[in-house]
């Protein structure tokens, strides 16, 4: 078990996105076909960024506030949180090497926690993805329509406020267009459904170690383990003839495994500090983006409401998802001793209650992943998104 092979779902969308973010300790590298691959994703997505910017100037600030503002966002999001992986990779491969390292044991009740802990979110992301793409390849391709209804064309009859070339334009021209705008949408959510899956990915197998040191450190106050070994009780007595010689032994490799982890939190701290604050204030744009699209049902058709619909549900469950996983790596850095506290820690040495409190004294030891703590992804601060998002966008629709 490895940071590879745990998450199949992330490898897959590691290598269809393009994205190539590292996913083994070592310099191995991707294979030459999606290395190709991934450059002309990446070029299409830089011919959609360079069509989309000057379409911000010459269409109309209606069409850029409904059609274009959530595109625009994302690619910002994606391109940032990508460049800092990318930037930071010795950083990256030093996390994974050390959660590898942990993760090598064999210690079945740790492979059921991370199995666990990692299935959790398997079909919350599926959804997302899904639903994203779908309402993204359905809504990109309305304008394939109008192609057979008029012989010229604008800026506006695009599905995006893009720009490719001088208006009017001809039928090719226009399919063309389109055509970039379908393909580049749906691979630049496919980024940001693959970005967001390593980083949650990241953070669900820290919090699988957080969970398993406080269920192993529960079990050593009830005594547990020296049922779980296959020794009868005389030999058991032998290798083991004080009880407190047994759970110091224990508390010992106990505490060098939460160290570990607390020196790979900091380092997810290191690489993801900066990137939490900028996706809390992208997700309010993009979910004002969402607001105004939302605003505006009544002047648009049946089919774009259900449209508009499914893409607002992707959206709002993939931010839950961040903030949802974001507060459990937070409970669960902070609840180690829960548990353990209401066993019968207090009948053992004073060693062993010294060094159980110090572990209830670190857990104290609030950890932030933000830089800025206002800008701090949690489940109250997933409300608190959509509230300024709304403001902003009904402010954005009084203004033009």
């Amino acid at each position: 078990m490895d940071f590879r092979n745990v998450n199949p779902l992330n490898v897959r969308l590691n290598l269809v996105s393009g994205n190539l973010l590292p996913m083994t300790a070592d310099d191995s590298s991707f294979p030459i076909f999606w290395k190709i691959y991934s450059v002309l994703v990446w070029f299409l997505e830089i011919v959609q960024l360079c069509g989309l910017v000057p379409g911000f100037i010459f269409v109309p600030i209606e069409k850029v506030l409904k059609d274009g503002l959530v595109a625009l966002v994302i690619t910002m999001e994606v391109i940032s949180v990508i460049i800092r992986i990318h930037t930071c990779r010795g950083l990256v491969k030093q996390l994974i090497q050390k959660l590898n390292d942990i993760m090598r044991v064999e210690d079945e009740m740790m492979r059921s926690i991370v199995t666990t802990t990692i299935k959790s979110m398997e079909i919350p992301l599926k959804f997302y993805w899904s639903a994203g793409v779908l309402s993204i390849v359905l809504w990109s391709s309305s304008p394939f329509v109008v192609a057979f209804q008029k012989n010229s064309f604008f800026y506006v009859d695009y599905r995006m406020p893009v720009v490719y070339s001088k208006e009017p334009f001809t039928t090719g021209i226009f399919v063309l267009g389109s055509v970039i705008v379908l393909v580049s949408s749906a691979y630049i959510f496919t980024k940001k459904v693959s970005a967001d899956s390593y980083i949650i990915n990241v953070m669900l197998l820290i919090t699988a170690q957080y969970k398993y040191t406080a269920l192993k450190l529960s079990m050593i106050f009830q005594n547990r383990f020296l049922q779980s070994d296959d020794r009868s009780e005389s030999n058991t007595k032998e290798c083991y003839p004080n009880a407190d010689y047994y759970a110091e032994k224990e508390m010992k490799a106990l505490c060098q495994h939460h160290n570990m982890i607390i020196h790979i939190m900091i380092m997810l701290r290191k690489l993801l500090s900066l990137n939490i604050s900028l996706i809390y204030v992208i997700s309010v744009f993009r979910f004002c983006g969402i607001a105004i699209m939302l605003i505006s049902i009544p002047s648009v058709t049946l089919w774009e409401v259900f449209l508009h619909i499914m893409y607002a549900i992707g959206g709002v469950v993939q931010l839950y998802i961040l903030c949802y996983c974001v507060q459990r790596l937070l409970d669960a850095s902070t609840e180690i001793t829960d548990n353990a506290f209401h066993e019968g820690w207090y009948l053992y040495g004073r060693s062993i209650k010294r060094t159980f409190m110090f572990m209830i004294m670190s857990n104290n030891l609030d950890i932030k992943l933000s830089t800025f703590g206002k800008y701090n992804l949690s489940l109250s601060s997933f409300i608190a998104i959509l509230n300024q998002s709304y403001s902003i966008a009904l402010l954005l629709l009084k203004t033009t």
